[in-house]
C-alpha cells in the first residue's frame, strides 16, 4: 500500500516584503525546519538520587536554502537587502496544504560558479522565535 508522503516539488517559500509575500525563485533544496534544540539545565544538588534536569528556552535553529542564483528575482533580491540591512525578515514556507512561518535574519547568502556550471547560491535563515505550523488558509 502507497503511504501519502509530503513531496518537495511544488513547496514554496518566500519572503514578506511590506504587505505581501514574494515567492524566492530557483530553490533547489532546503533543509533544517524546525531542526533547533533547547538546552538542558543541570539541576541535581547533594540530596538528588540520580541526575534532575530542566528543559531551556527552545531555539528554532536555522534553515538553509539552495538556490540557483537568479540576480533579478525579487525574492532573492529581498533576501540580499536583508542579509545587507541586518533586518529581521518574515518568511512562510507552504507545502501541499500546509504552512510554515517564521521571522529570521538572513547572516548569509553566498555565490559560486564553475566550469560548465551555473551560478549557485545558498543562504541561511537564523530563525528568531518559534516556526508555526499550520494548515493554508484562503
Amino acid at each position: 500500500m502507497a503511504k501519502t508522503v509530503l513531496v518537495s516539488q511544488g513547496t514554496s517559500i518566500s519572503i514578506k516584503s511590506g504587505n505581501a509575500f514574494i515567492k524566492i525563485a530557483g530553490i533547489t533544496d532546503f533543509s533544517g525546519i524546525d531542526s533547533g534544540s533547547a538546552t538542558i539545565i543541570d539541576t541535581t544538588d547533594l540530596d538528588s538520587v540520580a541526575k534532575e534536569k530542566l528543559m531551556g528556552v527552545p531555539d528554532a535553529g536555522s534553515i538553509k536554502l539552495d538556490v540557483n542564483y537568479i540576480p533579478t528575482d525579487p525574492g532573492q533580491l529581498a533576501c540580499e537587502a536583508a542579509r545587507a540591512a541586518g533586518t529581521l525578515s518574515s518568511f512562510k514556507i507552504v507545502a501541499g496544504g500546509t504552512q510554515w512561518l517564521y521571522d529570521a535574519y538572513v547572516p548569509t547568502f553566498d555565490k559560486s560558479g564553475g566550469v560548465d556550471k551555473q551560478w549557485t547560491g545558498s543562504m541561511t535563515h537564523e530563525v528568531s522565535g518559534p516556526i508555526t505550523k499550520s494548515a493554508v488558509t484562503a
